[in-house]
């Protein structure tokens, strides 16, 4: 039933299946649309749409929200949008599948926009994925947290979204960790989720502030339960992103929180609920997504890591107060595509996933997850520096297909589709070619120049081992045993075809399919 008043235009839906399913033609003029159940709003969204339209209004993919709490009853669908976009909204008790071709271990959405990885824990066997996500369009907008799931941490399975935008803000990056502690009148095996309300960034919490806020599951993660009121009331500007985890030495919880500018504050609780300011920090170049964590050094001891959202690290020590650094500032990626990475809460050794800053052109989706990849500290003639290479499930996951010693040439036919990785061990630097699928890929020590398709980076020169791994359109490279490390996206997704090595002295070249 539709009522049109004032370019307003009204549509009544009972909800007698799962999903209600929206119509996104992705990247077209943005329009609000509320969603309202016995005069309460419950959801707003702003959504790309199509003004004109021949009687059948196009596009490109449903969005799905659950909607199993309001089976039975009665929706209220308003907003200025023509009347061929209410007449494509439907339920249905299935997800819409989305069959394009996307790679096969970075983790990318089903559909739609997403950025940061949020709440990584480990639990029970399964890895928890969160993600900044907004399932109704290709572009940045309606922040919510995606979730995905795996057991070894490259085949993901995009679940339920966990959370909605509210009339208090949209959903901002965050943390999870696993309740031990028994706080909160929650069980020990809960999951804690902290996030940032993000108020005056929706039409529907327009004049709130950014405040830290707290989410709950008692299911393993898959329904998230949002407590009412602040974690940690709104302090200045747009605070965000709090990380969160605890604190042996000290007997507390920790959370690192983003204020402004290159401005960091550190705050304790002992019971999640009432959190001190122990520090601000001002650390050069480096903003939003921080995480503190104590990384192990190659041979014995660790050191304290603070992160930022473009891989600027700082070495230091932490005594649950106050972190101390030198300040000087460390880089952990060669090129810009890997941003805001985050460190898992439960697992054993200290691994991070970033998210990589890709087009996808072409596709429904925008947006993937980088290969996660464990962090130690490794001596070098400069210091302590970064290695990130592959979890070991990566490792346990190569099958062997070439193996070439030697010089000259290397040839390998992919036939199937797949994820391949190249390793060459020069005995001495030397040039080498790769060419991956009609895509060239070159070094040259003497410069220390690193050519992948158009894009030129500095790798530094005389290196002599690299690893260099294709999914599709995604190219992560790594040399000298993982402390250089830099992604690249290419114009193609082919995941099969030639591949050829071509070394100028002596190597061990290792070709590898990836299951």
């Amino acid at each position: 039933m539709f009522f049109l008043r004032r370019q307003e235009m009204k549509k009544y839906i009972t909800i007698d299946k799962k999903y209600l399913l929206i119509p996104v033609c992705a990247e077209k003029e943005l329009k609000t649309i509320s969603i309202s159940c016995q005069g309460e709003k419950i959801y707003e969204f702003n959504v790309p749409v199509k003004e004109k339209s021949d009687g059948h209004y196009g596009f490109h993919y449903y969005a799905p929200v659950n909607m199993e709490e309001y089976k039975g009853k009665t929706l209220l669908i308003e907003g200025s949008i023509p009347k061929a976009f209410m007449d494509a909204i439907s339920l249905s008790d299935t997800v819409p599948e989305n069959l394009q071709s996307r790679p096969l271990l970075h983790f990318a959405p089903r559909t739609g926009w997403m950025n940061d990885p949020n709440g990584l824990l480990y639990k029970d066997g399964i890895y928890h994925l969160y993600f900044q996500y907004n399932p109704f369009d290709t572009r940045w907008e309606n922040m919510c947290w995606g979730h995905a799931v795996s057991k070894d941490l490259l085949h993901w399975e995009q679940k339920e979204t966990a959370l909605y935008p509210d009339s208090d803000g949209v959903m901002y990056s965050g943390s999870g960790i696993v309740n031990e502690q028994g706080l909160l009148g929650l069980p020990e095996d809960a999951h804690i989720y902290f996030y940032t309300c993000a108020g005056n960034k929706s039409k529907w919490s327009l004049g709130k502030t950014f405040n830290q806020r707290i989410a709950y599951s008692t299911d393993g993660g898959n329904t998230l339960v949002k407590l009412e009121g602040n974690a940690v009331k709104h302090i200045s500007g747009e605070n965000r992103d709090p990380k969160v985890y605890w604190h042996e030495e000290s007997k507390a919880y920790i959370m690192v929180l983003y204020m402004k500018d290159n401005e960091f504050m550190i705050l304790r609780s002992k019971d999640l609920k009432n959190w001190k300011k122990t520090q601000i920090l001002t650390l050069k170049d480096s903003w939003e997504c921080p995480d503190l964590r104590r990384i192990p050094v190659e041979g014995g001891g660790e050191k304290w890591v603070f992160w930022s959202a473009d891989g600027y690290y700082f070495l230091g020590e932490f005594d649950g107060y106050e972190f101390k650094t030198d300040g000087v500032k460390l880089e952990a990626y060669r090129t810009k595509i890997p941003y805001a990475a985050q460190t898992f809460w439960g697992t054993e050794d200290v691994i991070t996933i970033p998210w990589l800053r890709t087009k996808n052109k072409g596709k429904l989706y925008t947006g993937v997850m980088g290969i996660p990849r464990k962090l130690i500290l490794a001596e070098t003639p400069e210091g302590l520096r970064l290695r990130q290479n592959p979890v070991e499930e990566f490792r346990k996951a190569r099958v062997s297909v070439s193996v070439s010693q030697g010089e000259g040439k290397v040839f390998y036919m992919m036939q199937k589709a797949g994820v391949v990785e190249i390793t060459v061990h020069m005995q001495s630097p030397c040039d080498f070619v790769v060419n991956l699928y009609g895509t060239s890929i070159t070094y040259i020590p003497s410069c220390g120049k690193m050519n992948v398709g158009k894009e030129t980076v500095q790798f530094g020169k005389e290196l002599n081992d690299f690893s260099i791994i294709a999914d599709g359109e995604i190219v992560e490279i790594t040399a000298d045993n993982g402390l250089v490390y830099a992604v690249f996206e290419m114009e193609s997704d082919s995941k099969s075809g030639n591949v050829t090595v071509d070394i100028g002295g002596k190597a061990y070249v290792d070709i590898y399919r990836v299951e």
